[in-house]
């Protein structure tokens, strides 16, 4: 069963699944960088595309299924961009990532272990 601490590290985002193909291509290191210092202590930081910035969250648990709940704030295209989202595991080696946008849209990403 996964724990907390499997969520740790650099996560290479590998697919944006809302926006066009080369979207990712915009920056040379598209990523998530998570940092588990508890439970209820998890920050770090994100880059892909024109977007970039910090999220800060918690881990919640139904079930068997963890998953990670962050806000985030950062810009896009340099404009400044805030909201909500979700991290939870595809298999142990992937992740699913979802971007909530204040008031705009939802995006999903792909992320592999780097």
């Amino acid at each position: 069963m996964l724990n907390e601490r499997d969520f740790a590290g650099k996560w290479k985002v590998v697919e944006a699944m809302d926006l066009v193909d080369d979207y990712l291509s915009l920056t040379p290191d598209p990523h998530l960088l998570i940092e588990v210092k508890s439970k209820n202590e998890v920050t770090g930081n994100y880059q892909y595309g024109a977007g970039d910035g910090f999220i800060d969250g918690q881990f919640e648990r139904d079930n068997d299924d963890l998953r990670l709940i962050f806000s985030f704030e950062g810009s896009d295209e340099m404009d400044p961009v805030s909201g909500f989202g979700t991290a939870s595991f595809e298999s142990p080696d992937t992740l699913l990532l979802k971007m909530h946008y204040h008031m705009g849209d939802t995006y999903s990403f792909r992320c592999k272990r780097k």
